[in-house]
């Protein structure tokens, strides 16, 4: 049984290195492994790989992804950029992708994983945007809450949760309103505040 826990656990993470690895092979398949991908059953049995710190709170770690719209000038945030948000899986409001962060991967490639599992999309993580606790609303558990900003580089049409999430890019403005936690949009707002504030060298000229 220990054999087979193992593979399962490990599964999610070969089918991303298939992935990447298919990518470099210039022939072309009869579907994509893109869509491969997203028909795979991914059963949480990770459960034992799940980080808590010496409070006893559950780690997790998620991004909010954006991208630059394209003006030749911007003269506001919610024209500067956009940002992409996920359905919650109880239908109530919209989020930013985010889980727990396992043993055996470090914060930024868990977030990464959560990123790409839940919405779909690669890209540069820039910067840690902070750190909240927090308590769940459907258990009596208390987390630890670390988000990033995530530059997105690609998009797929395909990805592991696509079934039963939404996705949408909107503005900074729209995703204040829509986003039901707290914590995440004090991450929105640490977002917004490293792009309106100038760079320590910008301010010092």
């Amino acid at each position: 049984m220990g054999g087979i826990s193992g593979f399962l656990t490990n599964f999610p993470s070969f089918i991303y290195f298939l992935l990447s690895l298919l990518e470099r092979i210039p022939v072309k398949l009869p579907i994509s492994i893109e869509k491969i991908v997203s028909r795979v059953s991914y059963p949480r049995t990770g459960r034992h790989l799940q980080r808590y710190d010496n409070r006893g709170f559950r780690l997790v770690v998620g991004c909010i992804p954006y991208r630059y719209r394209k003006m030749e000038e911007a003269t506001s945030i919610d024209e500067a950029i956009e940002v992409l948000v996920i359905s919650a899986q109880n239908g109530q409001g919209m989020l930013f992708p985010k889980g727990g962060w396992e043993k055996g991967e470090t914060m930024e490639d868990a977030a990464r994983r959560e990123t790409l599992e839940e919405a779909g999309v690669r890209g540069n993580i820039e910067c840690k945007l902070g750190t909240w606790s927090y308590k769940s609303k459907r258990q009596s558990i208390f987390h630890e809450g670390h988000m990033f900003s995530l530059l997105v580089e690609q998009e797929l049409d395909y990805w592991p949760e696509k079934n039963i999430r939404e996705r949408k890019w909107v503005t900074v403005s729209k995703a204040r309103e829509e986003c039901p936690h707290f914590w995440m949009r004090e991450a929105l707002e640490q977002l917004v505040r490293r792009h309106t504030q100038p760079r320590p060298e910008e301010g010092s000229k």
